[in-house]
């Protein structure tokens, strides 16, 4: 949007030749020069650019200066009154062409031409008083004989100051006489034959609330130690239409040469548009900031120097400076932790290449991420900015999540295309259903109308609980988990049973960004049935070995108390004897399975105990086949309490056997028990190679194998952890594990001194 200045500049030459062209068809311009004819307009035109500006001119520019120079070589060359204001009036014109053509958006801003029109209304009434200075208080003729009698009644002046929309006025202050023209008459609300009695029918047309400053103004400027000068705006009345008008009225005073105030003259113009605009643009204004103090970004604005010349509440609060501090400060030398950055880069680019800009910047100092929207002004930047920094969290854990999802869903796939070989992931591959934020079903594939024994299209559209009523209740693990995975948007893997259809479901649920969620599942009906066969099959067998295996057991202890065993046939009786006891130990472990998967729990013999003996003595047993490998500590104590101590024992030898296995050879097992408030803490610390992130979460999974590696075929049957983390869990307690190259790998277990329910 340029400025008044800005177009004045681009037109220069060609607004001088319009003006000499027009000026030189006057009356008074038939016998003056080219030069004198354009006299001082191009610094007058100088000077017009500094006042849109709001720069403050020179003495060799000064407006009052050069008007009051023209105006005396006017005076000299022998101008009529009527001449000069056609000659002002045109300039007026002139300047009004050169944007009256132009698109909107492309005029210059009403302050702008409000300042221009001011100045040229005031400069006319300075003409009409200049002029009328020149008639002595001895010519002057009776105000009652109306202003056509004064030396002003030249028929170019009325035509020249109707055409500035101009009303005059001649005020007496020793009779009290006013005199209005008929445009003045008008102005005020009278036809234009209408008596104007004196100043107090000025008075009485004043607005209630302006009255009292424009008749102070008045006494001002008649006062011989004042201005002599009357300028101001004031809303008046209508006398007989009653319409509200806004008038701006210029005049000055003549005295006497006593001093006495004898005369006061002037103009008056309708600006009631002018300050309609001017309201309607505060009103705009307002309205804009309004809005700007309300929204939830933050807005901040630069000059072209990036000063800052507006801050709203939210940016006050994320810059964490109050507007006071920023205003008129730098924003470089504010924050030059910015600079060199892409903010520095894109702020700079948006303002040089006048370009809207959307980026996200790091701002290191304050560990924060701001997503920007730069806009260009004609003051300099406007830009939107908030604090995007959980957002860009939220995407990283959702990055990680979706990992995860692709990782759980690849394994997914790759079961079913052993078992399917499907194709298409949606239509044909694991069964998917998908709800919106109230649980309403938007999509579902061929697998889940198999599995659900539904058709889409009775589903789609209907909410989830009205389709499978039967889970519709707080009391369902899928009521209790669809609805945690919508209100904390994480995902939740579970197994449940549906007894309508008297079918196993295995679930992967997930957020969706829409605020809904995506549920996987599949049928594991036969996989449930095959684990609980498998659990009862191993009981039955456990079981039914143990009678064989005491036999085998007694009758290698029986031979190795025999005196008459040849030395190989020892040999053979202790290796058989070992094999018993391993076995024993193997047959132990698949009980203690079964009761834990279908006998409710592994079974407990409590009794008073004391932590530390049991620990210390467990560990003396260890010492036999790994002397110097196991370091025990532990604090003050006490350590005393009601467990089941044979199978504590089973914990710490299970642990520590675990350690020994593989934990680096050159390094101690660390175990320490200490306390932590109602409950006892007990940790074993190995050395040694990590165990692999891929099998940390599984690795309290029964059949599953600590490691892999050399010592992985001596491990059995993978049930010793799993009967560590039952025995822990039946004692109200709990186990956790950790890894890594640096810490080792540790046990932590916790257990209270009492009996809490498992």
């Amino acid at each position: 949007m340029p400025s008044i200045a800005d177009l004045i500049e681009q037109h220069r030459e060609n607004l001088l030749e319009r003006y000499l062209e027009e000026a030189s068809r006057l009356p008074s311009a038939r016998k003056v020069s080219r030069r004198d004819i354009l006299d001082n307009l191009p610094a007058y035109l100088d000077a017009l650019c500094a006042l849109s500006r709001g720069q403050r001119g020179g003495p060799g520019h000064d407006r009052r200066c050069l008007e009051e120079a023209h105006l005396g070589q006017r005076l000299r060359l022998g101008y009529t009154l009527g001449d000069v204001m056609a000659e002002h009036v045109l300039l007026g014109r002139l300047l009004s062409r050169l944007w009256e053509s132009l698109p909107p958006g492309q005029q210059p801003t009403l302050e702008d031409t409000q300042r221009l029109f001011d100045e040229l209304q005031s400069a006319s009434t300075r003409i009409v008083s200049a002029f009328n200075g020149q008639s002595s208080e001895a010519r002057r003729p009776p105000i009652s004989r109306g202003i056509e009698a004064l030396p002003l009644g030249e028929e170019r002046l009325r035509l020249a100051v109707e055409a500035t929309g101009l009303g005059t006025w001649d005020y007496d202050p020793t009779t009290g006489d006013l005199l209005w023209d008929e445009r003045c008459k008008v102005l005020f609300g009278l036809p234009p034959d209408a008596r104007v009695e004196s100043y107090d029918t000025f008075l009485a047309a004043l607005h209630p609330e302006d009255r009292e400053r424009a008749h102070r103004l008045v006494r001002d400027a008649l006062d011989p130690a004042g201005s002599h000068t009357y300028r101001t705006d004031y809303r008046i009345v209508g006398l007989q239409d009653g319409i509200e008008r806004w008038l701006s009225s210029n005049g000055r005073a003549f005295f006497d040469s006593s001093g006495r105030p004898v005369r006061l003259i002037g103009t008056v113009l309708d600006i009631t548009e002018r300050v309609r605009a001017r309201e309607a643009v505060e009103r705009e204004k307002n309205r804009v900031i309004s809005i700007l103090e309300s929204i939830s970004e933050a807005f901040e604005a630069f000059d072209h120097e990036w000063r800052f010349i507006y801050v709203n509440r939210e940016a006050e609060r994320l810059l964490g400076q109050s507007r006071e501090t920023l205003l008129g400060r730098n924003h470089w030398e504010l924050y030059p932790a910015v600079l060199g950055t892409c903010l520095e880069h894109n702020f700079r680019r948006a303002a040089a290449e006048r370009i809207s800009l959307t980026f996200e910047n790091y701002y290191a100092p304050w560990d924060r991420w701001f997503e920007l929207h730069t806009y260009p002004t004609d003051e300099g930047l406007a830009v939107y900015f908030h604090d995007i920094t959980e957002r860009k969290r939220h995407d990283a854990e959702r990055e990680r999540l979706l990992r995860e999802q692709t990782r759980l869903r690849e394994q997914a796939e790759k079961a079913l295309r052993e078992r399917q070989r499907a194709v298409e992931v949606l239509e044909h591959g694991e069964a998917i259903l998908v709800l919106d934020k109230d649980f309403r079903i938007i999509l579902v594939n061929e697998n889940q109308e198999r599995i659900s024994r539904t058709r889409r299209e009775d589903t789609l559209g209907r909410v989830f609980w009205e389709v499978f009523p039967t889970l519709a209740t707080p009391e369902s693990t899928y009521w209790r988990q669809f609805h945690h995975v919508m209100e904390q948007k994480v995902p939740v893997q579970f197994d449940e049973y549906y007894p309508p259809l008297d079918l196993w479901v295995g679930m992967s649920a997930f957020p969706t960004s829409e605020g809904g969620l995506a549920v996987f599942f599949r049928d594991i009906t036969e996989q449930k049935r095959a684990e609980q066969l498998r659990e009862r099959l191993v009981g039955i067998v456990s079981h039914d070995l143990r009678s064989p295996l005491q036999s085998i057991s007694l009758a290698s202890e029986m031979l190795l108390r025999r005196e008459d065993i040849p030395a190989p046939a020892l040999t053979g009786v202790r290796r058989i004897s070992r094999s018993a006891e391993r076995m024993s130990r193997m047959i132990t472990d698949l009980l203690d399975f079964t009761r834990a998967r279908t006998g409710g729990g592994i079974p407990l013999q409590r009794r008073p105990g004391e932590l530390v003996d049991l620990v210390r003595n467990t560990l003396e047993e260890l010492e036999v086949t790994h002397p110097g490998r196991v370091v025990l500590s532990h604090g003050r104590g006490p350590y005393a309490g009601e467990w089941d101590l044979d199978r504590l024992a089973q914990v710490v030898t299970n642990l520590v056997g675990n350690a020994l296995q593989h934990g680096a050879e050159d390094t101690p097992v660390e175990v320490d028990l200490r306390e932590d408030g109602p409950e006892l803490v007990l940790t074993v610390t190995n050395q040694g190679t990590p165990v692999p992130d891929t099998l940390l979460p599984h690795i309290f999974d029964p059949f599953r194998r600590a490691g892999s590696g050399a010592h992985s075929s001596r491990q059995g049957l993978g049930l010793g952890l799993y009967i560590v983390q039952q025995i822990v869990l039946a004692h109200g307690g709990s186990i956790a594990v950790s890894s890594s190259e640096a810490t080792g790998t540790r046990f932590t277990v916790r257990l209270p001194r009492g009996a809490t329910p498992a």
